[in-house]
């Protein structure tokens, strides 16, 4: 299987809800999905505290619905967010957003 890639412009073209379809259609085959998330895809503008800022990059709540749409999958087994950098960061910015995420994430897992 090839990766799939999917760019912000696109993933905005669609919607974030289509993308998400779209990604569990094209993995409707594997027996358990692992979903990394590197803290670094949000936009340079709200996340300072990673090594790689990106000009562009997705929204907070972009990033929210996102990968809280792929965890809702019951293929999905592993979540991990990664990236994130104390030292880098501003006032724990990042680092709370990693936080929201993540807490969001496990919501809708229990409630699967």
């Amino acid at each position: 299987m090839e990766i799939k890639v999917i760019t912000v412009e696109e993933l905005r073209e669609q919607g974030v809800n289509k993308t998400v379809n779209i990604v569990l259609d094209y993995l409707k085959n594997c027996d358990s999905i692992y979903v990394s998330f590197d803290i670094d895809s949000l936009d340079d503008s709200i996340v300072k505290g990673t090594g790689t800022p990106e000009p562009h990059g997705l929204s907070e709540g972009e990033a929210m619905v996102l990968i809280t749409g792929l965890v809702s999958d019951e293929k999905v087994n592993c979540l991990e967010l990664t990236e994130v950098n104390p030292i880098l960061d501003e006032k724990n910015k990042t680092a709370e957003i990693a936080f929201r995420i993540v807490n969001e994430s496990v919501k809708c897992i229990e409630n699967n």
